[in-house]
C-alpha cells in the first residue's frame, strides 16, 4: 500500500469514526476514542452520580433546582440535569454541543435580564451565565460556582474595589448586599 493510500485510509477512518461518534452518547463516544487515543479526558458531569429513583432523596427545591442529599452534604442540581433531560440543553447527536448559545439557551427557561434592567452586569450583558452559575450542580445556592465576594473578585481586582472610597468601612459585607449581580438602573448596578 502506498503512502498516499495509507493517508487516505487514515483520513477515511477519522471521518467515519467522527460520524459514528456523533450518534453515540458521550460515554460511548469516550470509550470509542480511548480505543484509538491515549489521554482522552473524562467528561466533567460524569463524576456526579445523579440518582434515578426517588428513594435517594431527590426533593424539589424550586422550579429550576433539585436538592440531592448525600452523606450529610447538600448538592443543588439544575432541574434538567437532575431529571436526566440533557436534551433540553444539549444536542443528543453531537457529543454534548449546546442546542443554542448562551444566554438564549438559558432564557428558554429563565428570565431575560436584558428586559429587566437598563444596565446589565458584564457577564449578563455578554451572555456568560456559566461564568457565575454551574449548569449542572453546585454546593452553593443558585448553582453559583463560588460564594460571596470571592465570586466577584474572580473578575474584579479586590485591591481596586477596596481602594474606592465608597467601599470604606464595609467590613463583613458582601458585594451583593449593595450590588445586583445581574443588573440595575445605572452602571453601578445598585439595588
Amino acid at each position: 500500500m502506498g503512502r498516499r493510500a495509507a493517508y487516505g485510509f487514515i483520513l477515511l477512518a477519522i471521518i467515519g469514526g467522527s460520524l459514528l461518534l456523533r450518534q453515540c452518547s458521550p460515554q460511548t463516544g469516550r470509550r470509542m476514542l480511548t480505543l484509538f487515543f491515549d489521554g482522552v479526558p473524562e467528561h466533567d458531569s460524569a463524576n456526579i452520580d445523579v440518582p434515578t429513583d426517588s428513594s435517594e432523596l431527590l426533593q424539589p427545591r424550586s422550579s429550576d433546582q433539585t436538592e440531592l442529599l448525600s452523606a450529610g452534604e447538600t448538592i443543588l442540581v439544575h432541574y434538567p440535569y437532575g431529571e436526566r433531560e440533557c436534551n433540553l440543553c444539549h444536542d443528543p447527536g453531537s457529543l454534548g454541543e449546546m442546542l443554542e448559545p448562551q444566554p438564549g439557551l438559558c432564557y428558554t427557561c429563565h428570565d431575560d435580564y436584558g428586559n429587566s434592567y437598563s444596565s446589565l452586569h458584564g457577564p449578563v450583558a455578554g451572555g456568560y451565565c456559566t461564568s457565575c452559575h454551574d449548569p449542572h450542580s453546585s454546593r452553593q445556592e443558585k448553582l453559583l460556582r463560588i460564594t460571596g465576594s470571592s465570586l466577584c473578585y474572580h473578575c474584579h481586582q479586590e485591591g481596586d474595589v477596596l481602594e474606592n472610597e465608597m467601599h470604606n468601612d464595609l467590613e463583613g459585607m458582601e458585594c451583593t448586599d449593595c450590588h445586583n449581580p445581574h443588573g440595575g438602573a445605572d452602571r453601578f448596578i445598585l439595588y
